[in-house]
């Protein structure tokens, strides 16, 4: 069941679910030199006030665990003037509910008037082909590429 998470305590479940089951992804497949930190996570944007105002966050309970989320965050950009829904984290362990999640997101998108929608792609990742082929067909376009070192 998919549903918009707003509950700070109910955050906290989804992103912990979700680091269990994607833990090989995290230290193998996902970003150059970086992994994702759940308690960086959770102490960012574990707050009712921004889960309803600036990280806008969905994810599937499959009866036991959240096995799939999306999380958008409402970039206030100052260097276009717009108000951008930008992708922050999409993952998910159930192969049905991916699409089924984005369409969540972007219908909400759409209610709220956004103008614009970024997403990513982790480069690392064997599926990141698909990833772009899916963008692609979805009618977005390549804006930026970002580039990391360590220094």
């Amino acid at each position: 069941m998919i549903k918009r998470i707003l509950d700070p305590e109910e955050f906290k479940k989804v992103i912990e679910d979700i680091d269990s089951l994607f833990e090989f992804e995290n230290e193998n497949q996902g970003h150059y030199f970086l992994n994702h930190n759940k308690e960086t996570i959770i102490n960012s944007f574990g707050n009712k006030h921004i889960l309803a105002w600036d990280m806008y966050v969905w994810a599937n309970h499959n009866g036991e665990n959240y096995d799939a989320v999306i999380m958008f965050f409402n970039e206030k950009s100052a260097k276009f003037n717009e108000r951008i829904f930008a992708e922050y984290l999409w993952l998910s362990k159930n192969p049905k509910m991916g699409h089924k999640l984005f369409k969540e997101a972007t219908d909400f998108a759409r209610q709220q008037r956004f103008k614009y929608i970024t997403m990513c792609r982790v480069m690392k990742h064997p599926h990141s082909h698909g990833v772009m082929k899916f963008y692609e067909k979805m009618g977005f376009v390549k804006d930026v590429e970002t580039f990391i070192a360590k220094l």
